[in-house]
This record gives C-alpha cells, structure tokens and sequence, in this order.
C-alpha cells in the first residue's frame, strides 16, 4: 500500500490523525502538512481546545480536501499510464512529438488532461498540434468557455470557417470549444489606454500580507486563504461543499515577492513573484508557460481580494471570453534560471463570476523573456452550487459570523448583471424588456451585501426592508476628491442606494415585465446626527417601507432609512422613489408645471455692486476630479430671497460625464446627488470668495451636524440636455469660534426647465481636522 501511495504522489493520512484545521497537503513540498512556520499572528488556526462543533466542521473539511487531493492522484497516475511518460503533479502531459503542417491525425487527436488543471491540458494540446516556437512567438489564446474541472478528452483541431489554418486551433471538450490559440499572430496590439476614472479595487476581505512563502503558496492551493492572509478569510464551520477546490502546485511559482495596491495609472494593484523556468514540457513553447504563469499570479491575487468568500466551492479558471495576447521576445535567456514576473492588475470585478485581469511581463535578470496583455482567471462555483439567484444563503459571513443573504456578486448582479432574475424564482417568468431598475456601477456602487430582510416578495407591507452593508475604502474617491472629508453625496446615496436594493428584492425588479422600467428617486430627507470618518469601516443602512402606491404605468415607494456604524446610527432620513414606464417617466415637467420660471439673477439684471464672476473648474479647494462640479459662477454678495448672499453657477452637459457610465446601465441619467452636491459646493464657493474662510487654516467644508435637508426631484438631466445651471440663497451666515456655519436653499435647471429644489443646505467650514488632509496631506488650494 506504501508504494502505491507513492506512486500517485499522495500523502494520505486519516483526519483523526491531523491536527484540527490543518489540512492534507498535496506532493511533498516543503512545509507539506504543517503550519507555515511564518504564519502572522492574526491568522485563524484552530486547536483541539476549541468548540465541538467547529473541531467536527474542520476534521470534516480536511477529510473532504483528502478526497479531492486523491482523485487528483489517482487521474494523474491513470494519465501516466496511459502515456507512458512521467508528470510531474498537477502537469497534464500529452505523448511527444512535434506537429507538422498538415499533420490532421495529431491535430484531431484527443489528449486526456490531468483533473486538476485542465487549463494546462488545453493549451498543451493546442501546442502540440501547432508548429513549435522557436525565436520571438506572438500568439492569441481566446478562451470560449472555462476547462472542464474532471478528467475528459479534448481534442485540438482546425476551427471551422476562412480563419482555419495551420496556424490556428481550436480545443474542443467533447462538442464544447474551449479555447482557440493562433500561433502566430500577425498585426499590431495597440496598447490600451487607462480610462480617465479607473475603478478602485473592492476587497471581499483586507489583509496586510504583501508576501507570500513557499509555505504560504501551498497552504492557499489547500484553500487555507485564511492562515495565508488572517481571520477575515477564515471559513471555518462551512459546508466542505462550500469550501474552495484545492488546485495543483506544478511549481511554476516560487514566492510571491510584493503585492502593491493601488500603483501607477491602473489602479488596482501590481503583484512580483519569482518563477521557476520553463521544463521540457515546454521546449518549443515557451508561450504556453508564459500564459500558465500569468494565470498562476493572477489566481493567487483573486484569493488575495477574498474573492472566493462569495463563490461555493470556488475554482480558478481562464476568464471566458477573455483573450490573452503573449509575445515571447528572448526564451534563450531564461537558460534555466528562475524569472520574474510582474503582473499589473488592471481590472477587478464581480460579473458575471469574480474576476482578476491584467497585464504581465516576464523577466530574467532586467531582460524581458516575454509579455502578456489580457491575461484574465474567473472564480466559478463548484457543481450543482447556485451563484445566479438570491436563495436566502450564501457561503458569504457577515463581519458576526452570520451568513450574507446576498453577497457582493449578488449586488453587482444588480448593478450590471440580470436584477429580475437575481430575485425570481425557478419557473417566474422574466421581463423581456432591457431597462430594468439598478444600482450604479463600478465606484458609484456603495453597497456590498444584504444581511438581513423583512417581508415577503411581492407582499409589499408595511415594514418590510432589512440590513445592508458597505464596505467602504480605506480611501474612497469621494473623500479624496473633495479634500478629506465626507461629501453630502456619497451620505445620499449611501441610503439612497440601499432602498432601491431592498425595493428591487421585493419584487419591482419584476413588475411591467414588457415595458422599461426606470428608478429615480423624488424626494427625501436627510440629516447628520454625528461627524464620522467612514474610512476602512463598514458602514450598515437600514431600510424600513413606510408605503407602496401601485400606479398606472408606475410605483411609489416610500422609505425610512438610517445610516450606522460600530457606535449607532449617525444619518437618517426618508427617500420616495418612482418606478416609472416611459409614459409616466415623460409626463415629468419640473417643478413649476412646466413653465420658465427664470434664476433670480435673471429677473435682476441690476443687482447690487460687487458681483463676483468667476470660472472655477479648475479651483481645487471646492473638489477634484470627479467633484469639480462648478464652472462658470456669479457670486452676489449682498443678493438672493434674504439679502445675505447668491450664486449662479452655469455648466454644459458633458455627454462623455463620469456618471453617466455608471448610473444606471442601459438607463444613463445625472444622479440627483450630483445635483445637491453641486448646490453644497455653491455655497462653500460663496464662502471662499466673499472672504469668510480667511484666516482658517486648510478650511475644508463638512455637512453640518443635526441640520435637515430636503430636496423635491421634478425631472432628470439626461446626455441629450444643453446645459445646467445651480443657484443658492444664502439665508444664515455665521462665523464663530475660527468655523463658519452657512446655511441656504437652492434649485437646479435643466435648459430652461427648474427640475430640482434643495432647503436646508447646511455647511460647516473648519479647519481639517488631523488625519483628514487630501491625499498625501498637501494642501489643494489654486
């Protein structure tokens, strides 16, 4: 028995005989079953002391990984046989020979790949039934759909159509296309220029770990993400089902050396790791190694983001769909020496499985070996597990322990995925039309999960709602970019977002299933029990329906809602959203019935002496980015409805606007947060330029505490509309103490439409509090 478990590479060991969370290991690498002896001190390692019911879940996950390490012996050991040639574990090797031109029975030829790593299987027999690389090799794998996770025949052969050819195959699972490598590809890769409001990265879980061992590397290929990265990983207590597949150590990854956050124009993240060279499975291609090695880094930053937290029984595949261009400049100088390989992850994201991508390069003493662009791994479900519906549970846990009901690919499934399918039940018919009710995308999204509910689909009743959570940044853009502090903006639609979440989960996502169906949002209130610092923390909302009101072509929904975090609440306020069809959508005339009712600057042509005109998109003081909101302004010092003050603000609409891309899918529209948001800045501009802020040091605006404010949506600001025009009139101005209080009402047009009116607009100006400075603690004035 000895020698047969050595001859499949396996140390086995009955899980009585296993220390209580330690799992069965897979080869013989250093380290193998024991704790890596580097493990950080946060890291969940269990012991026999702990409770009965957490020592039966753990002996239970590491007999599970024993069996699912010995299927991969046992595949591995038939494919050995079968071929007659030695693998190493977790290699799926084909019989030698080269490929020649025309050679259609090796090409046809089916090739049985190890279970675990189906993805290497493919490309070798792609390879193998391609001319072999030698010198510089630019190939194109596509990936049509993810390798089949057991043992199957794939065969590599001529795609259909003009595009066959000896330089071109396609790798088949039975009927199912897997891949299609062309080798070479002729043409230019234009780079791919980072867009002008990159996504920031969206962890499931933080770590501090930026290194990663030899241990470490196979303790994360067992599944044990949480002794590698700490107690937010930990997974304790699930179903083994639920668990992470273990994948193969084929020792292509040595360490990884760093894991940077947030470098350079793509900012998500930058991870360097060490890999072995090439083996003789690769000689003549090189490319299949280099794309292996990209996948294996990319995998490993997957796991690092938590992203396997949300996905039951999570494996790492190639991205389907994706495509990864590789060019292989200088295979002769790896020469058998270990390389470096730094993968710049350019893109993150949840739909429609979790997803890591980005762009490599592989080195070997400063030499570049070679260069991938699009490389990309997905994490999918284990079998017979349900991603694409809301089920009442999930292997996702709340920061207590509980499992999510809906966790963060859940919600972005909402925001670019199927929203009516998300919440349907088997057999419920869909809509068929397109515009569905969302939530924005990408930075714009600030919910991440749903933690509890109240109340049934379709029911409607009073009370119902529930608990989401946002896990927000360490350092949001909205906080950057408006100089440190908090903004009314990210306060509204933190709520506001919410609701509509808890709107769409009992059951508007499904109502007029043929026609369009729009959220907005038309009024509400709001007001700040307490300044807060929400940075790297979660913030909870809560939701409660206070009323629903079916009407033709439309619904009404109304909301109570309260913004919390570990000290209580410290936000609440009421939201009414419509649910419109684009009949009703359309009968939307302002809020004056649809007549011009002009700015008061306009029906004031003599306004008193020293009017202020100004063009202040470029005055950082007021916000960056993405919140430079103002532009051409007029301040009155002594005008408006009271006589304390007045600005105009005047700005076309950019169609090519940040938000625009992200609220809503398939439905752009200009967030009416952007709207108040703008008003808020109109006042502090007041302030600026009438001279109440000097002598403050670094002042930067906060809302103010215990203030109300209340805003009426009379219509929308689409990419089609000319131009916006702001105005506020100040009507309380105090300066107490080094901090200015300014309080004020304002509205908004559209073209020559008044579409919204804000009361209540309250500012405090102070100086920055410590450790709310901008971005690097400089100061942003002009």
């Amino acid at each position: 028995m000895e020698g047969a478990m050595e001859e499949l590479g396996f140390e086995g060991a009955p899980p009585g005989e296993l220390p209580v969370g330690v799992r069965p290991v897979a080869g013989r690498g250093a380290g193998a079953g024991a704790p890596a002896p580097d493990v950080p001190a946060d890291r969940s390692v269990r012991d026999r002391t702990g409770p009965v019911h957490e020592r039966i879940a753990a002996r239970l996950q590491a007999a599970h990984a024993a069996v699912l390490e010995a299927h991969r012996a046992i595949a591995a050991r038939q494919l050995r046989r079968a071929t007659g040639l030695p693998a190493r574990p977790g290699t799926a090797s084909v019989p030698d020979g080269r490929a020649r031109d025309g050679d259609a029975e090796r090409a046809g030829r089916a090739v049985e790949p190890a279970a675990s790593d189906a993805a290497e299987a493919a490309l070798r027999a792609a390879a193998r039934a391609l001319p072999a690389g030698r010198g510089p090799v630019r190939a194109t794998v596509t990936w049509h759909d993810a390798p089949p996770p057991a043992p199957g025949p794939l065969r590599a052969e001529p795609p259909p159509g003009p595009a066959s050819g000896s330089g071109r195959r396609r790798v088949v699972a039975g009927d199912r296309p897997v891949a299609t490598v062309a080798l070479p590809e002729p043409g230019e890769w234009p780079e791919e220029a980072p867009p002008a409001c990159p996504q920031e990265p969206r962890p499931l879980a933080r770590t501090r770990v930026t290194r990663l061992s030899p241990a470490d590397l196979d303790a994360l290929a067992r599944g044990d993400a949480a002794r590698v990265f700490g107690a937010g990983f930990d997974q304790t207590g699930l179903p083994p089902e639920t668990l992470p597949a273990p994948w193969p150590r084929p020792g292509r990854l040595v360490e990884v050396t760093s894991v940077d956050v947030r470098p350079g124009a793509w900012p998500q993240a930058v991870v360097r790791a060490t890999v072995r060279p090439p083996g003789p499975d690769d000689e003549g291609a090189v490319w299949v190694w280099a794309v292996l090695t990209a996948l294996e880094v990319l995998r490993v930053h997957a796991f690092h983001q938590g992203f396997h937290l949300c996905v039951p029984g999570a494996r790492a595949v190639p991205r389907p769909g994706g495509t990864v261009r590789v060019e292989v400049v200088d295979a002769a100088a790896l020469d058998g020496t270990e390389a470096e390989v730094e993968a710049a992850v350019t893109r993150c994201g949840m739909v429609p499985r979790p997803y890591v991508s980005g762009n490599c390069r592989i080195t070997v003493g400063g030499r570049v070996v070679a260069r991938l662009r699009g490389a990309a791994v997905a994490l999918h479900e284990g079998p017979g597990a349900e991603m694409d519906r809301v089920t009442g549970t999930t292997c996702r846990r709340t920061a207590g322990g509980r499992p999510a009901l809906a966790h963060e690919a859940h919600v972005a499934h909402m925001a670019e995925g199927e929203p009516a399918r998300l919440f349907g039940t088997p057999g419920e018919r869909l809509p068929t039309a397109r515009v569905r009710p969302r939530l924005p995308l990408g930075d714009f999204l600030l919910v991440s999960r749903v933690e509890e509910a109240r109340g049934a689909k379709g029911a409607y009743r009073t009370g119902s709602g529930g608990g989401t959570a946002y896990d927000v940044p360490p350092d949001p853009w909205y906080v950057r970019e408006h100089n440190g502090t908090m903004p009314q903006l990210a306060l509204m639609e933190t709520a506001l977002q919410a609701c509509g979440l808890l709107g769409g989960a009992l059951g508007v996502s499904v109502e007029h299933p043929d026609e369009d169906l729009s959220c907005r949002n038309l009024e509400g209130t709001a007001r700040l029990l307490r300044r807060v610092d929400p940075r790297g923390k979660t913030v909870r909302q809560r939701g409660s329906l206070r009323s629903h009101t079916p009407l033709p072509g439309g619904i009404l929904q109304r909301y109570d809602v309260e913004l919390l975090d570990d000290d209580g609440p410290f936000w609440t306020g009421t939201a009414v959203h419509g649910y419109f069809t684009p009949g009703l959508l359309a009968q939307q005339q302002g809020l004056d019935d649809g007549r011009y009712v002009p700015p008061w600057l306009d029906r004031h042509p003599a306004a008193p002496d020293g009017v202020l005109r100004r063009d202040l998109s470029g005055d950082t003081r007021l916000g960056r980015g993405r919140l430079a909101l103002l532009a051409d302004t007029v301040v009155v010092p002594r005008g408006g409805d009271h006589g304390l003050g007045y600005v105009l603000c005047d700005k076309p609409v950019d169609p090519d606007d940040w938000f625009f891309d992200h609220h809503f899918l398939h439905d752009p529209v200009l967030p009416g947060s952007v709207g108040v948001q703008t008003l808020y800045q109109a006042v502090h501009a007041f302030a600026l330029l009438t001279g109440l802020t000097d002598g403050i040091e670094r002042p930067v605006p906060e809302v103010a505490v215990g203030e109300e404010v209340r805003w009426s949506y009379r219509g929308q600001i689409l990419r089609e509309h000319r131009r916006v025009r702001a105005e506020v009139h100040l009507r309380e101005v105090r300066r107490d103490a080094g901090r200015v209080f300014l309080r004020a009402d304002g509205s908004v047009w559209r073209d020559d439409l008044r579409i919204y009116r804000v009361d209540g607009i309250a500012v405090d100006l102070g100086p920055a509090p410590p450790g709310r400075l901008p971005a690097g603690g400089r100061e942003t004035g002009r």
